[in-house]
């Protein structure tokens, strides 16, 4: 598809406007379905203000939705209703956690159909790189521990009118990143474990802000034997006073916008962290975008290294791979029911229905299925779908 390609950004926010810059470095053909986006689509780009207005539905390879989450899935039915076996890339979070199971029920009734879901960090070469490494400098040496912390400060974002999830709050921004990232390190066992395991008792504290919600999490559990720790916040400093950040995170410089990306892998006698891009340096500026550095300690000292790894460029080469292979598995809702299992234990009551969903990912396929129906025009106001 690459080079050849058609595609159609639904939604020309800071997001679509990302990916429609990236596709057409690819050399594809990108259109814009948005009734009002808050910048105008490249002139070389049709521009389509609902479903109604696209000449012909064949002529597109690729559907890129980019709307706010409570979008997805809606729209994700109005695409299929177009034409079912469409090939569609899906933001993250996929859909609400409470539409997990919706969602896998409208792909299995429609077996032609292809979505995958946009995460970066799931098929990084630099967590690959830095996987190959533990197993280089710490041979035979079990992980011990994983910490994950991705922090940025949303807040000035929201006021120039970027869309809060109030589903998810923090848990539905970088927390998807995060369970991608700890996906590497994690054999496959353990990982599906603890995706699908309870949230243990005590184990998660968060913090509230009024413009975002739930704006900060700090999870610190065990599975099977290997420490586990995730934080993120989308407030910055703002939500230090009423959860700090941890301390390991203190000795790497934060870039513009307070953003933050580390990765440790702990063994027996190593310890490894990736500072993913962008990279902080003097005044919290940004230094370089695509550059990672991995910094490995171990008996024999320190030494620090860096890799080149364009994430979103190199996401789509691989998105577009396997929309255009001979199989394409269903995306993996799993981390859904784990954002589920998340906003459950900070919010019981509002969050059984979240539960509810995701309990229904991996239905059976003797069960039976409902295609949500949707029509086939807009199916959000021009203020969330250009968000």
């Amino acid at each position: 598809m690459n080079g050849t390609g058609h595609a159609c950004v639904i939604g020309y926010g800071s997001v679509g406007r990302l990916h429609a810059g990236v596709l057409t470095r690819m050399g594809l053909k990108v259109s814009v379905l948005d009734p009002a986006p808050l910048r105008a689509p490249a002139p070389a780009m049709s521009w389509w203000r609902g479903f109604g207005e696209v000449p012909d539905v064949r002529d597109i390879d690729v559907w890129v939705v980019c709307t706010p989450t409570h979008t997805h899935l809606p729209v994700v039915a109005s695409v299929l209703a177009l034409d079912a076996a469409a090939r569609i890339v899906v933001e993250k979070p996929a859909c609400r956690a409470a539409e997990a199971g919706a969602l896998a029920e409208l792909l299995a009734a429609l077996p032609a159909a292809r979505v995958v879901v946009m995460n970066q960090y799931r098929d990084s070469a630099v967590l690959a790189a830095m996987a190959r490494l533990v197993a280089r400098e710490a041979p035979g040496e079990p992980v011990r521990a994983l910490r994950v912390a991705f922090t940025k400060d949303r807040r000035p974002d929201v006021a120039r009118g970027r869309f809060v999830d109030r589903d998810h709050g923090v848990f539905g921004y970088e927390w998807l990143h995060m369970l991608a990232a700890l996906g590497h390190f994690l054999p496959d066992p353990l990982y599906d474990a603890y995706l699908r395991g309870p949230v243990a008792p005590g184990a998660l504290r968060t913090a509230y802000e009024p413009a975002l919600a739930l704006a900060a999490a700090h999870e610190r559990t065990t599975v099977r034997g290997v420490a586990v720790e995730l934080f993120s916040t989308v407030a910055g400093e703002g939500a230090e006073a009423a959860l700090p950040r941890p301390a390991w995170t203190r000795d790497y410089p934060k870039a513009t916008g307070e953003r933050q990306r580390l990765v440790r892998v702990e063994t027996a006698t190593a310890r490894f962290t990736a500072e993913l891009e962008p990279l902080g340096g003097p005044g919290r500026g940004q230094v370089r975008r695509d550059v990672h550095r991995i910094t490995v300690r171990t008996p024999a000292g320190d030494r620090r290294l860096e890799v080149a790894d364009p994430l979103i460029d190199n996401a789509w080469t691989g998105l577009l791979a396997s929309l255009s292979a001979v199989t394409c598995p269903p995306p993996d809702l799993r981390p859904l029911r784990r954002i589920a299992s998340l906003v459950g234990a900070v919010r019981p009551r509002t969050a059984e229905a979240a539960r509810g969903g995701a309990e229904r990912i991996g239905r059976p396929a003797g069960a039976a299925r409902t295609a949500p129906r949707t029509a086939a025009g807009s199916v959000f106001s021009p203020r969330q779908e250009s968000a």
